[in-house]
């Protein structure tokens, strides 16, 4: 009986033990699942920091008066050498100046190739301010990020370069508590491991999973491999046709499993002890062990989700009470590795006040408040003067310990606990006062001038502090964030422009150019429509439907005699601000209708779309303007079809609806131009006699990668056909694009894959090769729409 009952307790030990060592390594599977998921949000918020810290640096060269001169004055050898020294300051591979035309000025670092004027992350760039990427580049893993040029309108945009290398990988390995990898893939060649912090045969074998799979599944077949040696997790960070880069995250197995290894040995001599036993002690070990390993998988299974704010339960002085203190150990440091993430992401590493995200956050909460309570609030931008003097003449640490101390004085001089003081980058700071109406604003400038005019002493040395202030107040000067700190900033720009200590936003600050360069370009466009200058291009679009019909956009440029070939953009928002508008508007539809006329009597019945901005559709003389061109040139109407932007529709609804009427009665066909870029009401654009909508480039370049902006595209396309609308997609730049959007039923694309805009000549050929049934595309043409 006794060998029976030892039998059987024996037997009861080993499937205890064998149960406790499942649970263990099921429990480190669990918890080394989730330090992956952690690892993972840490390493893409790691990557996030670094992109807005190396903008941050990027944005101290474009904020360089000497260096935009050196752009505006064409100085290659200057441009060549500001870059150079800037790139080598802050360690980038690669540093690019790209002029507005899209075109490579100058550059510095690791050889230039014709790609590296990154297009698509410049367009990206001239719509949200900035941007950043990771890309490939000389066949390389790079993180790219682009800073607009400023003075104060865009002159050109700096791209720079840092490549991603094993320094990278061991920082964020050590940052994540993961390995770290970085692999490259490019047609025709496979993976390549780009940089790991792995040990050497760890690095093969990870190298042989990556040449089993695809940039399409590499993701699926690395996370779902066997864990036995190590767990993976696995990012692409690049997808496109030609090329990948794919981020690995891992953590060993036996690593995590080491800290067990105790914990068997005692539990075997546990199970050996226990043959002296009875049955009755047996039960009631097996039930003190059960319960807490339990207890422990629950906790771990928190852990997996996010969930740290609980430990787990209390044990006592035995091994699951190690376990226990191990796991709550793990759960402490984890939940400080995220809480040291947050402070990262929301406040500035040098000075220790909230950054650029904190600080709008900041404000978008006060501006929602004031709304709702119809309390002031005040917005200041600050920009210290010299400082890039001081950087270059005694170094940066002395500059780091500058902005240090003004960061202590801004502390010092607000006042109240709701006051927010922020580094923006650079030398740029901000000060946000709710519920301070301008007065009160104008009053902290006061104060904030006399705390920057006493002397700084940093390493023996005396220093000047000086700043330009910019101020602007909800409501007076803008009912919307962003309108208030782009105010501000007119307003900052304004004042060091003038030499004053504070300005207070006005109108006038909100060009770009003082009065003397405003008359010369109001009279040099002038000139222009009188001297022929202005020319048009063209830009066809092709329909994805059955059908061959011809179809361009008239598209504008300008021959200046000094400043070169200009695009719409370089001009075009002056004239808008201005009547020079109206003559260009009445130049560009003349010449479009003209040449539609000329087109259609040799036999090319093309129908052309003409831009109409603001000031055209909500001035008096639109439609007796069109009446009169198409009476001189015996056109129609019909032939036309005269683009809306969405912003036109809604700054006068009613006056819109009006003009649209007259013109569809006159038989022109009007469209919605970049829909989906604005506000627009789906309410008013009922109403509105449209044939068509355009979506806007922005959701169309990355149909094929975003799922986003695939499921816009999709709703834009059913909605507009449930009105019995036709839609056009612009920025249509590649095969896949063009099959995506046949395959969603859109009617008509246009954008550089389909054809460039070109001059006359070139586009009458292409029109004549559509018509006769050969599709052709030209390879000339600038990529200027």
């Amino acid at each position: 009986m006794i060998v029976f009952v030892a039998l059987l307790l024996v037997a009861g030990q080993v499937l205890v033990f064998l149960a406790i060592d499942r649970a263990v390594s099921a429990n480190t599977l669990v918890s080394v699942r989730g330090e992956i998921a952690v690892g993972e949000r840490i390493f893409r918020r790691l990557l996030d920091e670094r992109s807005q810290q190396l903008t941050a640096a990027a944005r101290l060269l474009t904020s360089d008066f000497g260096f935009r001169q050196a752009i505006a004055s064409g100085d290659q050898a200057t441009m060549a050498s500001a870059l150079g020294n800037h790139g080598s300051r802050i360690g980038a591979a690669k540093m690019v100046l790209i002029g507005p035309d899209g075109q490579v000025m100058a550059s510095a670092g690791a050889s230039i190739g014709a790609e590296d004027a990154f297009p698509a992350l410049v367009q990206a760039a001239m719509k949200s301010g900035s941007a950043s990427a990771i890309a490939l580049s000389d066949g390389r893993p790079h993180q790219l990020v682009v800073v607009p040029v400023l003075a104060p309108a865009p002159i050109g945009w700096v791209v720079v370069g840092f490549r991603i290398d094993a320094a990278l990988a061991a920082e964020l390995g050590q940052l994540t508590a993961l390995d770290v990898s970085f692999a490259s893939w490019q047609q025709g060649q496979g993976w390549t491991l780009s940089a790991s912090n792995l040990p050497a045969d760890a690095r093969e074998h990870l190298q042989g999973l990556l040449d089993q799979t695809t940039p399409a599944n590499a993701a699926y077949r690395l996370a779902a491999g066997a864990p036995d040696e190590r767990v993976a997790a696995a990012t692409l960070l690049v997808s496109g046709k030609d090329q990948a880069v794919l981020a690995v995250l891992q953590r060993s197995m036996a690593e995590a499993l080491e800290r067990f290894a105790n914990l068997r040995t005692i539990l075997i001599g546990l199970a050996a002890l226990s043959l002296a036993a009875t049955v009755v002690g047996s039960g009631m070990i097996a039930n003190s062990i059960s319960r807490p390993v339990t207890a422990l998988v629950q906790f771990a299974q928190r852990l997996e989700s996010g969930d740290y704010e609980r430990g787990p339960p209390p044990g006592g002085n035995d091994e699951l009470g190690q376990l226990a203190t191990a796991f709550e150990n793990m759960r402490l440091a984890v939940s400080a590795r995220e809480q040291q993430i947050k402070a990262m992401a929301y406040h500035d590493a040098l000075t220790g006040l909230p950054n650029r995200a904190l600080f709008n956050d900041r404000l978008q909460q006060a501006v929602g408040v004031a709304q709702r309570l119809d309390n002031p609030v005040s917005v200041m931008l600050i920009d210290l003067d010299r400082f890039k003097e001081v950087n270059d003449t005694l170094g940066h640490h002395v500059g780091d310990q500058l902005l240090i101390e003004v960061a202590v004085r801004l502390r010092g001089v607000l006042a109240r606990a709701t006051d927010t003081a922020a580094r923006l980058g650079g030398d740029e700071f901000a000060v946000l006062l709710p519920t301070a109406d301008e007065a009160t604003a104008r009053e902290m400038a006061q104060r904030l001038r006399r705390a920057f005019t006493q002397p700084v002493f940093i390493e023996g040395r005396t220093l000047d502090v000086g700043g330009s202030i910019g101020i602007a107040s909800f409501p007076r000067h803008g009912r919307d964030p962003h309108v208030l700190m782009s105010h501000a900033d007119a307003a900052m720009y304004f004042a060091k422009r003038k030499r004053l200590p504070y300005a207070v936003y006005e109108t006038r600050h909100a060009t770009a150019m003082d009065g003397s360069e405003q008359l010369a370009m109001a009279t040099e466009l002038h000139l222009a429509v009188s001297s022929e200058q202005l020319v048009l291009h063209y830009q066809p679009r092709i329909s994805l439907r059955q059908g061959t019909g011809l179809h361009a956009e008239a598209l504008v440029r300008w021959q200046h005699p000094k400043r070169g070939f200009l695009a719409p953009q370089a001009f075009m928002p002056f004239a808008e601000r201005t009547d020079c508008i109206h003559e260009v508007t009445r130049w560009v539809v003349g010449e479009a209708i003209g040449q539609a006329a000329r087109w259609h009597a040799a036999g090319l019945p093309v129908q052309l779309s003409i831009n109409l901005s603001v000031r055209d559709l909500l001035g008096p003389h639109l439609v007796g303007d069109r009446r009169l061109a198409l009476q001189s040139h015996g056109a129609s109407a019909r032939w036309f079809m005269l683009e809306i932007t969405e912003s036109a529709i809604m700054d006068d609804p009613a006056r819109a609806l009006e003009v649209a009427g007259q013109l569809r009665q006159m038989g022109f066909q009007l469209s919605i131009d970049d829909f989906g870029s604005g506000y627009s009401s789906l309410s008013v654009i009922k109403t509105l006699p449209v044939a068509e909508i355009k979506i806007d480039r922005s959701f169309v370049a990355q149909v094929t990668s975003d799922r986003d902006d695939l499921a816009i595209v999709r709703s834009v396309i059913d909605l507009a056909h449930h009105l019995g609308l036709e839609v056009v997609a612009e920025g249509v730049e590649s095969s896949a694009a063009l099959a995506l959007l046949k395959d969603l039923c859109c009617d008509h694309a246009q954008g550089y894959h389909v054809a460039m805009p070109m001059p006359l000549d070139e586009v009458e050929t292409w029109l004549r090769a559509r018509q006769t049934g050969r599709q052709g595309r030209p390879a000339s043409g600038e990529r200027t729409a």
